[in-house]
This record gives C-alpha cells, sequence and structure tokens, in this order.
C-alpha cells in the first residue's frame, strides 16, 4: 500500500466525510487512508459508533475476523476492569491515547493486552475519539502495531487527533443516511434527492412529513433546501442550514452526494434538532423523571458525582438522593449496574442488529433500538 503525506491523507478523509457514504462504506476507504498516512500491523483498524447522547456503542466495525468476538467486545467495554476502553478515550481531554500511555509504560497491567492482544502479535494500540466541532462523540477508532514496529510517534498522534473530527462527521453523515433510508423511530431523518437544475427527484415519507411542516403543504420546494442541495457537491464548506417550522420547531438540513443507478445525485437529509431519544427511552421504560432522566444521561457518559452536580447546578448531595431514586427504579444498585442494565435493554439490540446489517451490507443506524410495541 502507497504512503500517503498526513496532508494528503487529511484531505482524503475531508472528501470522504462529505462522500454521503454509509458508515461500513466509509470506514473501509477511511480507514484505507489513516493507514496509509500512520502505518499499523496485526489487525485492521477497528471502529465503534457511538450515540452522542449517551456515550454508548451503537454499532462495531472490523473489516474480517476479529479474534475478539462481539459478545467479547462488548463485556470488556462494560464489564472488565481494564484501560483504554472507548469510555476512556472519549473522556480524555485530547481525544487521543495509546495503551502505553495509560498503563505508563506496561502494557502487560492491561488483561485485553495479555489475553487477546500480544497472543496475536500485537504490541502497540492507539485509541481515538471522534468528536465533532461542537464537541458530540460519534465513535472511536483503534490501531494496532506488531512486534518490531516503531512506537506510535507525537506527530502521528497529533495527526490522528486532528482528523478525529472528520471522521465524525462522516459517521454523523453515514448514520443519518442509514435512518433516512431505513428509518425506524417517528422522528427519523428524511431524504430528499436532487436531479439535475435541482429538480426533485424522490422524496422519503419522513422528508415529506418535515417538508410539510417547512411549507405549510405548499408544493414549492423551500429555498433553504435549494441552497443546501447546491452546496452538497463541488463545494468545500457546510453544505448545512438550520430552519425553523411553521410549527415553530426547528429541522436541520444536511447536504451530501449519493450515488444512485442514474449516477450520482445530490441530496438533503432533514432531522429534527436535538432528538434526544435517550431521554424519551428512559422515561418511558422506567419512568424517570425529567431531572433523573438528566443525571442517568450524565452517568452514561461517565460524569462524577461532582462534574454532574456542577454541570446541572446542584449540591452533590442533591445528586445522590436522585440516583438512589434512579437506582430503585431500574432495579440495580451502582453506577456500572445502571450503565450495563440501559446498554443491554436499549443499546445492544441496537448493536445486534447492526452487525447483521453490516453482513448484508445495509446501511447502520444509531441511537439507542426503539422500545417494544
Amino acid at each position: 500500500m502507497a504512503r500517503l503525506s498526513m496532508d494528503d491523507a487529511s484531505a482524503r478523509i475531508r472528501q470522504l466525510a462529505r462522500a454521503g457514504l454509509h458508515t461500513r462504506a466509509f470506514f473501509e476507504a477511511a480507514g484505507e487512508t489513516v493507514c496509509r498516512a500512520v502505518p499499523v500491523g496485526g489487525a485492521p483498524p477497528f471502529w465503534n459508533t457511538i450515540d452522542p447522547s449517551s456515550q454508548l456503542i451503537t454499532s462495531v466495525h472490523f473489516d474480517g475476523e476479529c479474534f475478539f468476538d462481539l459478545a467479547g467486545q462488548l463485556e470488556w467495554e462494560y464489564l472488565a476492569d481494564d484501560v483504554n476502553k472507548t469510555a476512556d478515550v472519549l473522556a480524555c481531554d485530547l481525544g487521543v491515547q495509546t495503551l502505553h500511555q495509560v498503563t505508563g509504560g506496561v502494557p502487560e497491567r492491561s488483561p485485553v493486552f495479555r489475553e487477546y492482544l500480544r497472543p496475536h502479535g500485537i504490541e502497540q494500540e492507539v485509541a481515538v475519539a471522534l468528536r465533532a466541532r461542537t464537541g458530540e462523540a460519534w465513535g472511536s477508532l483503534r490501531l494496532n502495531r506488531c512486534a518490531g514496529q516503531a512506537m506510535f510517534s507525537a506527530v502521528e498522534l497529533d495527526f490522528l487527533c486532528s482528523v478525529g473530527l472528520h471522521l465524525a462527521e462522516g459517521v454523523r453523515r453515514g448514520l443519518m443516511l442509514g435512518e433516512a433510508l431505513e428509518p425506524d423511530w417517528p422522528d427519523a431523518p428524511g431524504l430528499v434527492v436532487m436531479g439535475e437544475g435541482l429538480s426533485v427527484e424522490s422524496v422519503s415519507p419522513e422528508a415529506e412529513h418535515w417538508l410539510k411542516e417547512l411549507t405549510e403543504g405548499h408544493e414549492r420546494s423551500p429555498a433553504a433546501l435549494l441552497s443546501v442541495a447546491a452546496r452538497a457537491t463541488g463545494w468545500d464548506g457546510p453544505a448545512q442550514a438550520r430552519v425553523r417550522t411553521t410549527t415553530g420547531r426547528w429541522l436541520l438540513l444536511h447536504g451530501t452526494s449519493i450515488t444512485t443507478p442514474v449516477g450520482p445525485r445530490a441530496a438533503v437529509i432533514i432531522e429534527p434538532v436535538a432528538r434526544a431519544r435517550i431521554a424519551s427511552v428512559l422515561m418511558a421504560a422506567y419512568g424517570l423523571t425529567p431531572r433523573e432522566r438528566e443525571i442517568t444521561r450524565l452517568v452514561l457518559m461517565g460524569q462524577s458525582t461532582a462534574q454532574i452536580a456542577d454541570d446541572l447546578v446542584i449540591a452533590p448531595v442533591t445528586v445522590q438522593q436522585h440516583l438512589k431514586s434512579i437506582f430503585a427504579k431500574t432495579g440495580v444498585h451502582s453506577r456500572r449496574d445502571l450503565v450495563c442494565t440501559v446498554f443491554v435493554d436499549h443499546y445492544d439490540p441496537r448493536v445486534r442488529d447492526n452487525e447483521q446489517r453490516r453482513v448484508v451490507a445495509r446501511p447502520s443506524r444509531g441511537g439507542p433500538a426503539p422500545l417494544s410495541k
């Protein structure tokens, strides 16, 4: 595989992030590009997507057969006592860290290193948080190296940190596209495909619903839709608009390009602003109050009692009182139990479904799985 300069790789990743790729196609193309700038060994890139509202995993992507099966990966992430997990790198200020760094240069301190990585010839691991410019986390990337390869350098880590936000954008768009193509929530994004002269070629039922809110049922195409579609191809800036509907709701319009049977087309994904699906899930499943839902969300994101109190401007003892109520309603006894319960009930089904979708090359979807009817 021919090497790429880090500048060329970064430019290529920015292009891929705007190319309207499903997550699997994006991971394959972006992974190859990253590895041409930062050589790896022992295993191909390993990706997770996460729900930014809870930072819980929604899908796992690995090219080929992984020595660490899906059940084992999830058990390690949420039950094992170890380091350099997805939650750890998401909590890292820099957004990138190596196993050597977090173990003080003694990777043998990590059970997963001793039991899985080293037996398969892997001596190094770096984890990268995929965070958007707004700070939302959309996933993580892991790269490995074999014995005899150089340590990941400061320059390489800086590069991985810098491209993390572009990788996050590609993940975000890929998940939105997957939801727009095969929605499973009432407030799912919608997709409008535009042909020559910005003529509308197709509109998903969800997009039709959002467009009616924008136009009060009139036939005309909203100016924001046309503007975003025009910028979706051949534009180096963001093809995005925030629009208020006639009902007072805010919608986000994202322009991208997609490949159709008749060739490339401009497309616009329409989604409601602030789709906090985890909040509705927590309310419906456990009967949590608005304050309890917010505290649970922050616990899922790994925040301490002091951090939660600071964020919500309440006393730490108040946080503890709310936690006692949350534990009682969810039937758990600790923060770890709470995270595991929410994951098993609402995210594990999403991961399993996305795994099946990955196998048959269907687009992944994000967020918690809808509640059973």
